[in-house]
């Protein structure tokens, strides 16, 4: 063991370099002095060619690397007491006021620390995990939980290792060699690097280790056993004396819990006569009225059930229940046991006593949060309503908890709480999971499953995969309805008549037959309702969940052709409401076209404004109008003496009264059919009307001129001439001002199309001609 754990790291000093000396001599080991192991050395190379024996070669190993062999190690000392400081605690029974804790067993933190500080060393230096814990070993002092390893130290070693066994290849042939023979090829390089390439003392050194590892794991073994011995001695230790500190309860013969207390005026008042006595005190008598059940058989009334019983005979249960959580070890579980199963035999059957070990039945005493022992819940209608723990303080006490429990509409004393009913709330939900899944056996579960997928696959033969998905979903919110409330009855009946129930699963025979398979079925005398869990207090839950499961399954192994189905059916609805829509517009557009009025051929709108007003008047007249006419429905009525101009700018129109020519035109020779907007001026004299006409020359020759002049500007670079003048610099010099002549190129083209004529009362200019011209080719 010395060889394996100390020399494994340290014997990696193959270079001679001043690092792995001071590492060497920081390494806990034996050895002797450099004289006798250069003596011992120089020996052992003298018969060099002479067959060795594997001790010969580990002892010639070791004393090449500084380690003495004939330096014992210590062997550990079982004496129990030399190890009362490493051993491990044993678990003390703290048991006051008769309640007593449940003990938990952890495992040394020691181990864990080392475990996670070997992964940690590992991933950050990049090395094999098994040269870590080499270097941990070489490096830890103390035993059992004592034990402490020195990581800097360890790092250290574990780089020099690697270091050194970075010069040993893979592929070389003394690795192969020890592949070969079954090693390890990382541990291989690492015994030739400790060994200088020395195949036999490499392989003298797997060998060693491999053997030193079996040793350890036996030592382990025998430590970890010796250890177990040592726990269950002092707990068998603790349990007696926990027993022989308990007080003696006694049950009067003629205890009955019914029974109100003798002497008081009702239920709650105090009395003996529960029968439970504290330190030997008797019990009262009393005698039971007229027509109350006699005493029961105990077999019929007291139950000490495992896990897969619970949905039977305590969610299921048609009297309350009183469920004891105890453990063999609980000494006031063994005192209150007795007193408990007198009271249910008394009772003649009006309650259960069931009897649970938290021991055995772990799953359900972690559902239940049970931290003490012994623990009692009053369990009505499969809901846990209150709980007490330890032994019951006096009678008053437990007489309150069995009226609260046993009778309808009695309030508990003292009265439970807010927090309280939510936290039994939550506990009720928890061991109806357990008990559910307890009682649900593994081939009942499978079979259940393959029912299921089954059915489902129906569903999308009988219809598609869109339709199936939806009822699968329909049956997935019912059976959750379910799971979340399975006290609720309404939730556990299914309407098949509802309408929308009716058409995704009433209507699809396989989508019932999943109902059934879970438990459901039909109600007497009306085949439109269907029950699961009919007459029980509780339903068992786990065929809904695994159903459901199955269901979340099925719905995600087929998501993309659900998701393709559902697209496709969106198209089609979507193709149907277009075509609905279409055929709508059609229907529309038939009545419309059946209502449509002939359109005149001959009407004609004149959107008419005066000159200098912004109201517009709509006229309605004919093609056969004349401008005259126009004139004549003027708003206000037509001018008797003064001269009106009419104007059309979309056609190029200007008439005046005084042409009498243009004024007896009809509106569809001057193509104002079949609307225009026209702008009539009222009261221009012929001097107006030159001055009018020559009005847009005048205006066309100002544009003219504001083409012409000079601008002042300012020009900088390469155009710019700088006579040192201030007035013409700018931006502090590099810059003139200069006047620059903008005249217009082509003035007298302007000048040119600036005289109107007014020939039959229009505009025209020379592309007016040009046009006129095209039109007449």
């Amino acid at each position: 063991r010395a060889f394996s754990l100390r020399s494994n790291a340290a014997t990696a000093a193959a270079t001679s370099t001043s690092t792995w000396s001071d590492l060497l001599n920081r390494v806990p080991r034996g050895g002797a002095d450099s004289t006798t192991v250069a003596e011992d050395v120089a020996a052992d190379s003298a018969a060099a060619g002479e067959e060795k024996s594997l001790d010969e070669k580990v002892r010639e190993a070791m004393k090449k690397y500084g380690l003495n062999p004939d330096v014992e190690i210590p062997a550990d000392d079982d004496d129990d007491n030399d190890n009362e400081e490493g051993d491990v605690a044993s678990t003390e029974m703290n048991c006051e006021g008769g309640v007593c804790e449940i003990p938990s067993e952890q495992a040394p933190q020691t181990e864990e620390n080392i475990n996670d500080m070997t992964d940690r060393i590992a991933t950050e230096l990049d090395v094999d995990r098994q040269i870590v814990l080499a270097a941990l070993g070489a490096t830890a002092t103390g035993e059992g939980d004592h034990r402490r390893v020195d990581e800097a130290l360890a790092r250290e070693l574990i780089m020099a290792e690697r270091d050194a066994i970075s010069g040993v290849t893979e592929d070389c042939d003394e690795v192969k060699q020890l592949v070969s023979e079954g090693h390890d090829p990382l541990l291989s390089r690492r015994a030739l690097a400790f060994a200088d390439m020395q195949i036999d003392n490499a392989r003298a050194i797997l060998l060693a280790e491999q053997e030193d590892e079996d040793a350890e794991k036996e030592a382990q073994a025998a430590y970890e056993e010796e250890q177990a011995r040592l726990r269950l001695r002092e707990e068998m230790e603790a349990k007696k004396e926990a027993e022989a500190n308990m007080k003696e309860i006694k049950v009067d013969s003629n205890f009955d819990p019914t029974q109100p207390a003798a002497g008081a005026g009702g239920m709650g008042g105090a009395s003996a006569g529960l029968g439970l006595g504290m330190g030997g005190a008797s019990a009262n008598t009393s005698t039971k009225p007229g027509g109350m059940p006699g005493p029961a058989k105990k077999e019929d009334v007291v139950f000490d059930i495992t896990t897969d019983q619970i949905q039977e005979i305590i969610m299921e249960s048609p009297v309350p229940v009183l469920l004891d959580i105890y453990a063999d070890w609980c000494g006031p579980c063994k005192a209150l046991a007795p007193a408990l199963e007198q009271m249910a035999v008394k009772a003649g059957g009006m309650f259960r006593l069931v009897k649970l070990n938290s021991d055995n039945e772990r799953s359900a005493s972690q559902a239940l949060e049970v931290k003490a022992l012994p623990t009692v819940f009053g369990i009505r209608d499969g809901k846990i309503v209150n709980m007490f723990q330890g032994m019951p303080r006096d009678e008053e006490m437990m007489r309150n908890f069995m009226m609260g429990l046993m009778v309808p509409g009695t309030e508990f004393n003292p009265p439970v709480t807010s927090d309280q009913k939510k936290e039994f709330a939550v506990l009720s939900t928890k061991l109806t999971k357990v008990a559910g899944s307890a009682s649900f056996s593994f081939s009942a579960r499978e079979r259940l499953q393959d029912r299921t997928v089954a059915r489902l696959d129906e569903l999308v033969e009988n219809t598609n995969m869109a339709d199936a998905e939806e009822a699968a979903k329909t049956i997935r919110t019912l059976f959750s309805n379910v799971i979340r409330d399975p006290y609720e009855t309404k939730f556990r009946r299914v309407n098949l008549a509802n309408k929308v129930i009716a058409a995704k699963v009433a209507s699809q025979p396989p989508a019932v037959a999943i109902l059934k398979s879970v438990g459901f079925g039909t109600e007497d005398g009306n085949g439109d309702i269907m029950v699961v869990g009919k007459g029980k207090k509780a339903v068992n839950v786990a065929p809904l969940l695994v159903a459901r499961d199955c269901i979340d399954k099925w719905i995600d192994k087929n998501r993309y052709e659900i998701a393709k189905a559902a697209r496709l059916k969106k198209d089609e609805l979507e193709r149907a409401r277009l075509a609905a829509e279409v055929e709508l517009e059609d229907e529309y557009d038939s009545e419309d076209d059946e209502e449509e009025e002939p359109v005149d051929p001959d009407a004609c709108t004149i959107r008419l404004r005066i000159d200098g007003k912004k109201k517009v008047h709509d006229l309605a007249m004919r093609a056969d109008d004349t401008l005259s006419g126009l004139v004549d429905k003027l708003p206000g009525g037509a001018p008797a003496e003064e001269e009106v101009q009419i104007t059309c700018t979309a056609r190029r129109l200007i008439v005046k009264s005084s042409d009498t020519v243009t004024m007896n035109k009809t509106l569809r020779e001057l193509k104002l059919m079949p609307s225009a907007s026209v702008v009539v001026k009222i009261g221009s004299s012929g001097a107006d009307s030159a001055s009018t006409t020559s009005s847009l020359a005048e205006r066309a020759k100002v544009r003219q001129e504001r083409k012409k002049g000079e601008h002042t500007m300012a020009s900088i670079g390469i155009y710019s001439k700088d006579d040192n003048a201030k007035g013409e610099l700018i931006d502090g010099g590099g810059g003139v001002w200069y006047e620059h002549d903008i005249t217009s190129d082509d003035e007298g083209e302007g000048e040119q199309h600036e005289e109107p004529s007014s020939e039959n009362g229009e505009i025209k200019n020379d592309d007016d001609e040009d046009m006129a011209s095209d039109d007449s080719d």
